[in-house]
Formats: structure tokens, C-alpha cells, sequence
């Protein structure tokens, strides 16, 4: 299990040549498919040139760095309609369909393996985060991506209610 954020700012390295070929920057992911669509990675020499690395194309995803076969499992960055950025996404506002205010976007969990979505990391503000943790959001709770805010079924009377849990425990 990754949150993103501990994986954006890794280097990408070739297993075929041990060259570090760019950097992760950002991570694309599906809400309706519910996975990791892509690794946004900036090649390695200031020329700020992005590129794809498909989720299936990674070889492996360590604490140190991210690893694939070589530099041609790279694809030049295109549009995916249905994909979320994290680099866009993040601090979006999470209401419930009541209205109730859940915090903001922070991050989003993912298995490492398969690239399934396991939940969404919101943020209660600086005070909130102390004192409670941040809620990881089941992706099954989320109605709508909407413009300005995601929108997310009934919580009931308390965070735990609907497949949202604290992150300390």
C-alpha cells in the first residue's frame, strides 16, 4: 500500500542500464475504474519534458525509487478523459449529499502491486489532522467528481459510518 505523495519526487531508473531516466511528478488515476492509470515522470535533465509510465509497465515501486525495464516504457504524455490528477485534485473540497464539509483531498492509497484504489486520504486542516488523524474515504463513498468539489454519500452521525476511517489508529 502507497499514498501517492510517497511516491511523487522518486527517481525512475532503468533496470536495463541502472540510469536514473526521470523523476515522478505527478499520478493519474481512474475513479470509475478504481486504479492508477499512469506515473506522470519529468525527464532526468532540465529540459521539463513529461511523460507517461503505465501502471502495468512499472517494475517495481520501492521506498528509494521507482524501477522499470528500460527508458522505452515511457510514452509521450497524452489526455486520459476519465483521469484524475493528483497535482489538480488535491485540497478539492469533500462534501457529503447533505452538505456536511469532510475536509479537502490530501492523497490518494493505492496498492502497489496492482495499482488498485483503496481510498482517499482528506485533510481536516493543521488542528483537525492533530487532533482526529486524516479520514482515508473508501472510493466506493464518492457520488460525484464534480468542477469544485467531490461529493460523498450519507457519513451517518460520525466519520466511521460508511467505510471512512480515521488514519490514526
Amino acid at each position: 500500500m502507497y499514498k501517492a505523495r510517497e511516491i511523487i519526487g522518486l527517481p525512475v531508473v532503468s533496470l536495463d542500464t541502472g540510469k536514473e531516466i526521470g523523476v515522478v511528478t505527478d499520478l493519474l488515476w481512474s475513479h470509475p475504474e478504481k486504479k492508477i492509470i499512469c506515473l506522470v515522470v519529468e525527464e532526468k535533465g532540465g529540459l521539463n519534458h513529461k511523460y507517461h509510465l503505465s501502471f502495468d509497465k512499472i517494475n517495481s515501486i520501492g521506498k528509494d525509487a521507482v524501477t522499470v525495464s528500460s527508458a522505452e516504457v515511457l510514452e509521450e504524455e497524452r489526455e486520459h478523459l476519465d483521469a484524475a490528477s493528483l497535482n489538480q485534485k488535491e485540497g478539492e473540497l469533500v462534501l457529503t449529499q447533505e452538505g456536511e464539509n469532510l475536509g479537502t483531498l490530501n492523497d490518494v492509497i493505492f496498492d502497489a502491486n496492482d495499482g488498485k484504489l483503496l481510498g482517499y486520504e482528506l485533510s481536516t486542516g493543521l488542528v483537525g489532522d492533530l487532533l482526529t488523524g486524516r479520514m482515508v474515504m473508501s472510493p466506493d463513498m464518492v457520488t460525484t467528481w464534480g468542477k469544485e468539489a467531490i461529493i460523498a454519500g450519507s457519513t451517518g452521525a460520525n466519520r466511521g459510518d460508511q467505510g471512512a476511517v480515521s488514519d490514526m489508529q
